[in-house]
């Protein structure tokens, strides 16, 4: 059975009692049931306590308490405003702090009086303080479910995987992970577009950091980009050749970091300036590590543009060009692509933009040698404190561009957009 609707509410003896108007079910099938009958409609006992003033608002706000309190999953977002707390522009709250607050909130919940004082205070009204609380319960479900499946579609339950899961919270308010974005592992070719992926040749080497005056990046007349433990050592913006699907080595080899994939824990999390999602790391990155790839759909120029107009209406974008990096004559070798993670993407989407970023956008080839189509890494520009958010800039100057005199945004957009970094030197806007 289900309940369309709670009519009333009354006290017997030791017990409340909900009059329940059944789904599909005339008016004279109408009953008493007890609490249990209404747990999982307490919405609907909210509007009847609103429309008749039952003193079992008393009741709901204790139960609003206790679920914001719960141990396994506390909220975060409604005990932080219970208490005062504000929350720190990077989302994380420690655990200890979590502790306290919860044992504040619980302390409070045993003073009927004291705890409708405070809700009033801090929210308005008890209803608007019931029905938040109801609301992020169904938000932390959405997130628990879409967190699921980012991990899943990210391959971290792969065998053998050594993928770290990633986590996504928001204890800033109401607002769900994006419909309809779909996380995918590998760029994503539009409509009119082929990956070539036949690179003609490999290197054979038995130690490719050993041997790398003769290995791939040499081939390509660049120099090795990595360590003999994958960090970066070549300047931000420098081409960097991986060895590909020709090569004698196996992943673990230095010069296919990239390939790899993300080692580092991150989460998604909420803004608290505006900014929407963001992400921050989970642990602590010396510079130069490789954090993540820039993935989406590879589309055409002309494809670019139709969607940049779509974007521009609504004040942001997801479009990178893919020849910032280009000189003149490079451009005149044939149609130029850009990057949409609007709908398709991975982690990077929700990278926010600084004016003085963290990391650094670097181009890089593997299977794929057509100039025109470099995969986008992200690496770290100097060492990051753990729970710190991952920003890079927008707007870039590579080598070939600086020795042109030519500065050129990588993110698409006729629009001006406002930056809101806060950084000291932001330039205020993103493009």
């Amino acid at each position: 059975y289900e309940v369309e609707d709670v009519l009333a509410i009354r006290k017997e003896k030791d017990r409340t009692l909900f009059f329940i108007k059944w789904k599909n079910w005339s008016s004279r099938f109408n009953s008493w049931e007890t609490e249990e009958s209404v747990q999982n409609c307490m919405s609907l006992v909210l509007d009847c306590c609103i429309r008749t003033n039952s003193s079992y608002r008393g009741s709901l706000v204790q139960r609003a308490l206790r679920l914001a309190c719960r141990a396994a999953d506390p909220d975060v977002a409604v005990l932080s405003r219970l208490c005062g707390f504000s929350m720190p522009d990077n989302g994380f709250i420690r655990k200890q702090k979590i502790a306290d607050m919860r044992k504040e909130v619980l302390k409070l919940s045993t003073n009927r009086s004291a705890q409708m004082v405070r809700v009033l205070k801090v929210f308005g009204s008890w209803e608007s303080f019931c029905r938040l609380v109801e609301e992020r319960q169904e938000l932390a479900k959405t997130i628990r479910f879409w967190e699921l499946y980012i991990q899943v579609a990210s391959g971290a339950y792969d065998t053998c995987s050594t993928k770290p899961l990633l986590r996504v919270e928001n204890h800033v308010d109401q607002e769900a992970p994006p419909t309809g974005f779909v996380y995918i592992k590998d760029f994503l070719p539009g409509p009119g577009v082929e990956f070539p992926d036949d690179p003609k040749m490999g290197c054979s080497c038995e130690d490719c950091y050993q041997g790398r005056k003769g290995c791939c990046p040499a081939f390509n007349e660049v120099k090795f980009a990595y360590t003999a433990n994958g960090t970066l050592c070549v300047p931000f913006g420098s081409p960097i050749f991986e060895c590909n699907r020709y090569c004698k080595c196996d992943i673990s080899c230095p010069n296919r970091v990239v390939q790899r994939g993300c080692k580092i824990p991150l989460t998604i999390f909420r803004t608290t300036n505006g900014r929407g999602w963001g992400v921050r790391t989970d642990q602590r990155i010396s510079k130069g590590i490789f954090v993540m790839e820039y993935l989406g759909q590879v589309i055409t120029e002309e494809e670019a543009n139709k969607r940049g107009e779509w974007y521009d209406a609504q004040g942001t974008t997801y479009l990178f060009d893919l020849d910032y990096h280009l000189t003149e004559e490079s451009l005149d070798q044939g149609p130029m692509y850009t990057v949409d993670a609007g709908t398709f993407g991975n982690i990077s989407h929700f990278v926010n933009h600084s004016c003085e970023p963290n990391m650094a956008v670097c181009m890089v080839w593997i299977n794929n040698l057509d100039v025109r189509m470099p995969r986008l890494a992200f690496f770290t520009k100097r060492d990051i404190c753990a729970h710190e958010e991952l920003t890079v800039d927008y707007k870039m100057s590579s080598a070939a561009t600086e020795a042109h005199d030519r500065e050129k945004s990588h993110l698409v957009s006729h629009v001006r957009i406002e930056c809101k970094c806060g950084s000291e030197n932001c330039r205020k806007f993103l493009n």
